[in-house]
């Protein structure tokens, strides 16, 4: 690598599933958030209005409550509509002192028992994806009995060049982040790595 370059990262994800979210506005030709969730409510659902409506609300929603600290927000949008969820990829200088077993558990206690998958990526090599539950403040019924919502979370990372590649969703419908978990592995098969000057954009998706 030359002294005036340096490794980056590309993420091309699979449109049917996945749309990239801008991190701010204005953004590749749209100047406001509301902008690009018209935009993509038209083209996602041309033909039915009510719904086309429920589509942009959900679309801001999804721009408004991105988490500060992640590279990348990617909303699954499945083309068959059968699910929607939001997955935030946070990139960091990795640290090989610790596995990726190690970096996947969450710094909490889970709800219900941790599931932990490893799986092989072209791109990256080892994949680990960790699945648990965050249990929220426990309110009351009527009856007196304790109700305790809780959301899930599913984290997927692998390393690669340096980097630590972090992918994060959370839901309160464990369906919809078990619909996600398979296509989550697949966005790490998106990412690829070449060098570039250093005047370049890094980490573009």
């Amino acid at each position: 690598m030359g002294a005036n370059s340096v490794t980056t990262y590309e993420i091309e994800p699979d449109l049917e599933f996945w749309i990239p979210v801008p991190r701010s506005f204005p953004e590749d030709g749209w100047d406001t958030a509301e902008q690009w969730a018209q935009d993509l409510a038209e083209s996602a659902i041309p033909d039915d209005l009510e719904l086309r409506k429920v589509y942009e609300q959900l679309a801001m929603e999804v721009a408004n409550n991105q988490i500060a600290e992640a590279e990348h927000t990617l909303w699954y949008s499945p083309e068959d509509g059968h699910a929607l969820g939001t997955a935030h990829l946070i990139v960091l200088d990795d640290d090989p002192a610790l596995s990726l077993e190690e970096l996947a558990k969450p710094d909490y206690e889970s709800a219900a028992p941790v599931q932990m998958s490893e799986y092989h990526s072209e791109s990256l090599g080892q994949i680990i994806q960790l699945a648990s539950v965050i249990a929220l403040d426990g309110q009351q019924e009527g009856n007196g009995s304790a109700v305790l919502p809780a959301i899930g979370h599913v984290r997927t990372v692998a390393r690669g060049h340096g980097l630590l590649f972090l992918l994060e969703a959370f839901d309160s419908d464990l369906s919809t982040l078990n619909f996600m978990m398979d296509p989550m592995i697949d966005l790490f098969d998106a990412v690829s790595f070449g060098n570039v000057d250093h005047e370049s954009e890094l980490g573009t998706v």
